[in-house]
């Protein structure tokens, strides 16, 4: 062999050993970045589920049960893959069974669904750290989002009454001026005038609980369902 092929093979298989790291490195980053993602879809699913559970928690018709008891099913299905090991993500799903088993739990349901935010956050970070084309925000819409939540929430216990009680009153004012900002969509407007007419400032609440609940629901839904494409 020629003295000059020596150093000619030396360099190409250090270029070679260096397009090998390379590639290694690239597929490790996309399984990161298909983990993150994938840990996001899940977790935006269990945030629909676990508001919708809330939302139907203290109504006790027959029609409100059934649905309930399918929200629950579907979480039953869903907390298993939450993957608090893998991605070093609190264990959330323990919390679960003493919730579905009290599902009038309002103050535990929100705590639990605080926490899920923090995940969902975390996880942005790190999605938006190993891909330079991930749009940030999603934090942020999903904390909108649980304001609707609770607004559905809280006007499901009040149309429990012949009037809205005061400290509901309270809570639901307050949503609804941090809903009613300028960027607030007109169907979102229309909802907010509606209960205020109809439910937080009537004399006699003319709602149904269920009549409540889905106000919103399809709004939060479709919302929902547009973060989830994004990060198809």
């Amino acid at each position: 062999m020629a003295i000059w092929l020596t150093p000619l093979l030396a360099a190409l298989a250090l270029l070679a050993s260096h397009t090998w790291l390379l590639l290694a490195r690239r597929r490790r980053q996309r399984a990161r970045e298909r983990l993150s993602n994938n840990s996001l879809q899940l977790a935006l699913e269990l945030l629909q589920n676990l508001q919708k559970h809330r939302g139907l928690g203290p109504l006790k018709d027959a029609q409100s049960q059934t649905q309930r008891a399918a929200i629950a099913r579907q979480l039953d299905r869903l907390w298993p893959g939450w993957p608090s090991a893998a991605q070093r993500l609190p264990d959330l799903n323990a919390a679960w069974p003493a919730l579905r088993a009290q599902p009038a739990d309002f103050n535990g349901h929100c705590h639990l669904i605080e926490h899920l935010l923090e995940a969902i956050q975390l996880l942005e970070l790190r999605l938006g750290e190993q891909h330079a084309q991930v749009s940030a925000g999603l934090s942020e819409a999903c904390r909108s989002l649980e304001d609707l939540g609770r607004l559905r929430a809280f006007a499901v216990r009040a149309a429990n009454h012949p009037r809205c009680p005061l400290e509901l009153q309270i809570q639901m004012r307050y949503l609804c001026q941090r809903l009613a900002g300028p960027s607030c969509e007109q169907r979102v407007r229309a909802v907010i005038e509606r209960l205020d007419r109809e439910l937080i400032g009537a004399a006699h609440i003319r709602l149904a609980p269920m009549d409540c609940f889905a106000l919103l629901t399809p709004i939060i839904d479709e919302r929902l369902q547009a973060l989830r494409a994004s990060l198809a």
